[in-house]
């Protein structure tokens, strides 16, 4: 079976549109891309001039941006001061990302072994914020859900990774979350903050999350957190399925099997 559903969209998002403060902001932002992007295909650098050409703004607006890039550290300006090119402070960003790249390979071989004991899809996410990001995903031999693909985002209230994420947030942080609003809705329906806060008591009870078709029909989920040396959340397991094979007497081998994949990946963190 390959489950291929539009429910991301059905589950809901604490995501507004935004107001013209905001969307001016975006514009920014998106200028500001486009000047590190020019930047990234000219190793040797480029003027003002040749960036407000290839953005399509004029030098004022180049330069400009070229300042803020640059107090920012995400640009960096010759000695004569014609010249920009990327910073050496995207170094930071780069390192974050290959630490999570890492945490992929460590976490392979687990996943893999998951993925063959459960014959389902299996997943590996980090929290961002509010959200979910899937970081990896194997697909199941047997059943392949595909709603969730790598580099996608979901609502930390919907689906077994991002609700295993949800549980294991410190007390504080999911009040701020849950002060925090919006819709949050699953196929089911709306969720009431009751609701929100029995997912959570029940995963942190049982020691993992459970998702009956809150996103997508005729699929459901299991996950658990991965935790570092220290205790803190770094990442969720998961796997997801038929929801006919997620009947009561199927989940504790399914949980099991879950928890030993997210226990190996902690223990290979801990070396």
């Amino acid at each position: 079976m390959r489950a291929r559903s539009d429910a991301v969209g059905a589950a809901g998002s604490s995501q507004q549109r935004p107001g013209r403060g905001e969307g001016s902001q975006i514009a920014v932002i998106g200028k500001a891309m486009a000047v590190l992007e020019v930047l990234l295909a000219l190793p040797s650098g480029a003027t003002p001039s040749q960036i407000a050409e290839r953005t399509g703004t004029n030098r004022s607006t180049a330069f400009r941006l070229l300042a803020s890039l640059e107090s920012a550290g995400l640009v960096d300006r010759d000695a004569d001061g014609g010249r920009y090119r990327l910073g050496l402070g995207l170094l930071r960003f780069g390192d974050a990302v290959r630490r999570r790249l890492d945490l992929v390979e460590l976490a392979e071989p687990a996943l893999v072994r998951l993925r063959d004991a459960v014959r389902q899809s299996v997943y590996l996410s980090v929290r961002v914020e509010w959200e979910a990001v899937c970081l990896h995903r194997l697909a199941g031999p047997e059943v392949d859900v595909l709603a969730w693909q790598v580099g996608a985002r979901l609502p930390l209230h919907v689906g077994a990774g991002p609700r295993a994420l949800l549980a294991a947030m410190p007390d504080a942080e999911l009040e701020r979350w849950l002060r925090a609003g919006g819709e949050r809705t699953t196929l089911r329906g709306p969720m009431s903050e009751a609701d929100l806060r029995r997912v959570v008591e029940e995963t942190r009870a049982r020691g993992w999350s459970l998702n009956r078709e809150d996103l997508t029909a005729g699929v459901a989920s299991l996950g658990a957190v991965v935790r570092d040396g220290a205790g803190s959340p770094v990442a969720a397991v998961s796997i997801a399925g038929l929801a006919s094979h997620y009947g009561d007497a199927q989940l504790p081998a399914l949980a099991d099997a879950v928890l030993a994949a997210a226990a190996a990946i902690a223990a290979t963190l801990a070396r």
